[in-house]
């Protein structure tokens, strides 16, 4: 059991509330205790008016509520139509809460809707992760979505690490996550933080530690001074973890002076609702502000949903940002893939030198010429940002066998 929940048919659901692809519930729609809706077998979408539907209570909890809906807005009116709202039986959103927004905004009166089964609130909250996963998060979302994930985390360090000590022959209980890579090792796995970091996409377990005190921290701090609190998870948001971890260190006193410190250098920072719209919005205009062409950045995709995603190979990698649009291109030397900005982190001020170094192998991963050795010292270089001079003087081999090669080449 885990929080109460049978585990044994956690797992299925789990994978299956990932897949936003709900069985039709047979008992109808029961709501504002008016006559039930009759939804019939199948995957028939219903229409229900809007003041039926109400808000999942962790969807602002996670992802707050003032994120801009401008540009739905105006795709509904272009297209003239929406994509079917997931609901619980009593009206509860699970999947389109910005649509619902939208729709009231643009005066519709009713919603297409397709009612779904879900047994477990987790079952509800993977598929509000997967319907987020889309779109891009700050890094203040994906803290409180680590938090929420953080038993089931716990579920799987415990799984992996039964299978340490008791060397099972046959496979343990079919927890879904097993099936991934997360990208740790034996150790990091006897983590639960670096299980949550991996699943959400913060980097390390280290990050998301420091992002969960000050997350806490600061909605401590929101029952008695909410613009300072906002404030604080601007930080985060606009600058990093760490520097809204140095404050959460700092006694009760300093924090606030810091803070209100911060306010006044950047006094648009406590509109939580202008904020919102700067940070989360995907429009092409913020994407320029925030990403430029020749931008390192390092890849980072998140593990929701679960479905197949070929790109998920590349987490750890870094690259160099060749293209801006609705979506990014990111140049890996050896190739170069399509990304949401949601899947990559930042690279804040890199050294020359690091640049220096990174165009190095970005030039040599695009030869198909390089041996296998040379590869594997590539590969390991692009997924570090600091490199010991061992290290450089293998760079320099693999470089000079390569320009040899090309040379001789062109002498033939």
């Amino acid at each position: 059991m885990l929080n109460g929940i049978n585990t044994a048919t956690c797992a299925a659901n789990f994978v299956a509330a990932l897949t936003p692809n709900p069985q039709i519930n047979h008992q109808g729609l029961q709501m504002n205790q008016n006559e039930p809706i009759l939804l019939s077998l199948g995957k028939e979408i219903q229409h229900i008016e809007l003041e039926r539907l109400k808000p999942h209570p962790r969807n602002e909890e996670i992802y707050g509520s003032c994120e801009s809906i401008a540009d739905l807005v105006e795709l509904i009116k272009l297209k003239g139509h929406v994509q079917p709202l997931i609901i619980k039986a009593d009206g509860t959103i699970i999947s389109g809460h910005r649509r619902w927004r939208a729709l009231t905004a643009l005066g519709w009166k009713e919603a297409p809707v397709i009612v779904g089964d879900f047994e477990t609130e987790e079952d509800e909250l993977f598929v509000l992760f997967a319907e987020n996963r889309h779109r891009q998060q700050t890094k203040v979302q994906r803290i409180r979505e680590g938090m929420t994930v953080e038993p089931i985390a716990r579920k799987l360090r415990d799984n992996h690490a039964a299978k340490e000590i008791f060397r099972a022959e046959q496979p343990m209980e079919n927890f879904p996550l097993e099936s991934l890579n997360l990208g740790l090792t034996a150790k990091e796995m006897q983590l639960t933080e670096n299980i949550v970091a991996a699943i959400v996409g913060l980097g390390c377990g280290r990050n998301y530690r420091k992002g969960r005190t000050v997350v806490k921290a600061a909605d401590r701090l929101r029952k008695d001074e909410p613009k300072l609190a906002q404030v604080w998870l601007d930080i985060i948001n606009n600058r990093s973890v760490d520097a809204g971890y140095q404050i959460a260190r700092m006694s009760e006193n300093k924090q606030r002076e810091t803070l209100e410190a911060s306010a006044k250098l950047s006094p648009s920072s406590t509109s939580s609702s202008q904020q919102s719209k700067a940070s989360i919005s995907t429009s092409h205009n913020n994407l320029a502000d925030e990403y430029s062409i020749g931008t390192w950045v390092i890849v980072n995709i998140p593990l929701f949903p679960l479905e197949k995603t070929p790109e998920r190979k590349w987490n750890g990698f870094w690259g160099k940002i060749s293209e801006v649009g609705v979506i990014l291109k990111v140049d890996l030397g050896m190739e170069v893939v399509p990304l949401l900005p949601s899947d990559v982190e930042l690279i804040e001020n890199p050294t020359p030198s690091f640049c220096q170094v990174a165009e190095r192998i970005l030039r040599l991963q695009k030869f198909d010429t390089v041996h296998e050795f040379g590869k594997v010292i590539l590969n390991r270089m692009q997924q570090t940002l600091l490199w010991d001079a061992t290290t450089l003087a293998y760079l320099d081999a693999v470089e000079q066998i390569e320009l040899a090669r090309r040379a001789i080449e062109q002498a033939l």
